[in-house]
């Protein structure tokens, strides 16, 4: 029965995908071009540089410039970011497929029900959002994906290749280097394999041994956080000092999770339910309890480490590879067990539960996503066709630097405090805002918050709005204003002439 469900399942999946896909390009988060403009001056520089003069660690991702200044040799677009992110997201479909009709017995059903269930999420309105966005985040989670299996796979085997080990190593630095939080995976497949092994009555080596052998990935990934160092001088890039207070912050942790799961509600809050309804089914089985519950403690850690931190949680990409992980490790568990331990589908009320909550929330989710996603590509659109590049070399304060500072190749002074150095990351908003109006700038990109937020330390009377970018979110559009100085009109007519206002 299952079997049939995924051949005549799998198919549809695929067609709402791609279409889906080929219905938001090429929107693209605004982040994804920070990124694209590191890349860019990677390739000319040679060195991690945002305005292509100082150094600075303003990326979350060092990998994904990497990857993105390879691939701009063969290509500049502007959508490069997306089409990579787009390929990612494909990839990720196909080898959750595969994983699942090839390693998941076909005697599972339960664990190939859920394997179904996982890649239907994976092609909701709400995972093209946030997997097709241009960002790391379909790659990484194609790595989390990869680790679990690793992690799966070793802890049933009693010896291990060297071949084997040095590929799994550069996995663990890939990763790492791609995602630095992912050295959390790293840290618990080792805590999860000695967890499997060290009560083995086949074969029960030391611990020393055990770590040894074991410790493939974290080894790599610890190679990954030497090269971070010794590259950038810092492990945490200067975007994780902007986004966090130091203080420990409870509630603004648990309201911002919140928001954000309840903004994507299959693959946020689906994906939070399906981790749930799975960990409690893994649970059920006796072995392995303990690899179970460290395979399901990631969320939990990052969570903390956020609240700990005073993290700002602005997105999906900072939870969902956490629930990946857990929630694939809980099905490959699923799919061992014993024929005659298998439980009946028609008694796991819950599983059923959570289809209804699947198929209830996908109308909803449609409604709600396409208008975001046929405006981000609307906004892409407006930014090509724009000619920003008027604005290079000269000087413009921004708070959602990416579309503005790809476009105009200007210098920003970035009020978020992402892009401008490791002591400009410190600084507090008021402060910050103070320092760029010191700098005199020729253009503003900001939204009407902000701008009476800057009105009060500076004066906009002379200022004439250029034209109008609406970021759209799921309740709500986020106007960004470009002005110039009344002085200076000339961008603004480039401008005009460009989009024919």
């Amino acid at each position: 029965m299952i079997s049939t469900l995924y051949r005549f399942c799998i198919p549809i999946f695929a067609v709402w995908l791609i279409s889906w896909a080929i219905l938001s390009w090429p929107g693209m988060q605004d982040d994804a071009f920070i990124h694209l403009r590191y890349a860019d001056n990677l390739l000319r520089t040679h060195h991690i540089t945002y305005d292509g003069v100082h150094s600075n660690y303003g990326a979350s991702s060092l990998l994904y410039v990497g990857l993105l200044a390879f691939l701009s040799i063969f290509s500049h677009s502007p959508n490069l970011p997306r089409l990579v992110s787009t390929c990612a997201h494909l990839v990720l479909f196909v080898g959750l497929v595969y994983l699942f009709l090839r390693f998941v017995p076909v005697r599972s059903n339960l664990a190939r029900l859920l394997g179904l269930l996982m890649i239907f999420i994976f092609v909701s309105p709400s995972a093209v959002r946030w997997l097709d966005d241009g960002m790391e985040t379909g790659i990484a989670i194609l790595f989390v994906a990869l680790i679990c299996w690793i992690a799966f796979d070793e802890s049933s085997r009693t010896s291990i290749t060297l071949a084997r080990y040095l590929v799994y190593m550069a996995v663990g630095f890939l990763a790492v280097l791609l995602r630095i939080e992912l050295i959390l995976l790293c840290v618990m497949a080792l805590l999860m394999l000695i967890a499997a092994k060290s009560f083995s009555p086949i074969n029960s080596p030391g611990v020393s041994r055990l770590l040894l052998r074991n410790g493939h990935l974290l080894c790599g990934g610890i190679f990954a956080l030497l090269f971070i160092r010794i590259q950038m001088h810092f492990l945490l890039p200067d975007t994780a000092l902007a986004k966090s207070t130091g203080i420990p912050d409870l509630h603004n942790a648990v309201s911002s999770t919140l928001i954000v799961l309840v903004g994507a509600p299959i693959f946020g809050a689906g994906l939070f339910f399906f981790w749930i309804l799975t960990f409690i089914l893994a649970m059920r089985i006796r072995s392995s309890k303990i690899a179970t519950v460290l395979a399901n403690s990631i969320f939990p850690i990052l969570f903390t480490a956020a609240v700990l931190r005073g993290q700002l949680i602005q997105g999906n990409r900072y939870f969902a590879w956490t629930f990946v992980f857990s929630i694939l490790w809980n099905i490959l568990v699923l799919g061992r067990v014993s024929p005659d331990r298998q439980w009946k589908l028609q008694k796991d009320w819950a599983v059923y539960s959570f289809i209804a909550f699947l198929l209830l929330a996908l109308p909803l989710e449609v409604k709600a996503m396409y208008p975001v996603l046929t405006d981000r590509a609307r906004l892409a659109r407006q930014f090509e066709d724009d000619h920003l590049e008027i604005f290079q070399g000269k000087r413009g304060i921004a708070l959602d630097i990416g579309y503005i500072g790809y476009f105009s190749r200007a210098d920003i002074c970035d009020l978020g405090n992402l892009v401008n150095g490791r002591d400009k990351a410190r600084l507090d908003p008021r402060t910050r805002m103070t320092t760029c109006i010191l700098d005199k700038p020729d253009f503003l990109f900001l939204s009407p918050g902000v701008l009476d937020e800057l009105s009060k330390y500076y004066s906009l009377e002379d200022w004439k709005t250029c034209d109008t970018f609406d970021f759209r979110n799921v309740s709500s559009v986020d106007s960004h204003h470009l002005l110039v100085p009344s002085s200076d009109l000339k961008a603004c007519k480039a401008a005009t002439q460009a989009t024919g206002k």
